[in-house]
């Protein structure tokens, strides 16, 4: 081989180096989506955004201000926990809606994760009673997985959370409370 030609090869190969490294160093830093997990592309405006957040933070303060009322004690059981959920479950019929409820889950830091909720403890044809639910996390990693991967349809059987459910009749602790929650990608 011709020593110009040896030249130029070695330099292109120096350069496509150099390019590439750039591009796997930049791939590095991009977070990859966790299995399960859906792109988050909201089809929401930012103002529709931020209007929808307000109404579940509303509701998360008034749902926060009356459980503290009927049952005092879980201000304490909240504080010592590793974060809490509010959700406020619609009153749709089961058939006619996909996406039963949404809420928030806050962790100890005091960021938000916003979540919907699909009830899978009701059949065809079920209207559910609207009703407003908290979920009180004690293990860090489950409420981290809750959080980025959802929950399993068996969540309810996890000793790990606490659900409180508040309706008319006032409140009560939820035994078998069968949701899959996920996270809302419009909101996050």
């Amino acid at each position: 081989m011709p020593l110009h030609l040896h030249r130029v090869t070695r330099k292109t190969s120096t350069k496509a180096g150099l390019v590439l490294a750039i591009l796997l160093t930049g791939c590095a830093s991009t977070p990859l989506p966790l299995p399960n997990q859906k792109p988050s592309i909201s089809k929401l405006s930012e103002k529709a955004k931020q209007e929808q957040q307000q109404a579940i933070l509303k509701v998360r303060n008034q749902t926060i201000k009356q459980l503290y009322k009927l049952k005092p004690s879980t201000q304490t059981e909240i504080n010592a926990s590793v974060g809490y959920g509010i959700f406020e479950i619609n009153g749709l019929n089961a058939v006619l809606a996909e996406n039963h409820g949404r809420g928030v889950i806050i962790d100890k830091r005091n960021r938000t994760t916003y979540m919907q909720l699909a009830r899978t403890d009701i059949g065809p044809g079920i209207t559910v009673k609207p009703y407003r639910q908290v979920l009180v996390f004690h293990d860090p990693k489950r409420m981290q997985q809750f959080v980025t991967a959802g929950s399993p349809t068996d969540a309810s059987h996890d000793t790990s959370i606490k659900v409180y459910k508040l309706d008319e009749k006032g409140i009560s602790v939820q035994a078998d409370w069968g949701a899959r929650y996920f996270r809302d990608p419009d909101l996050n």
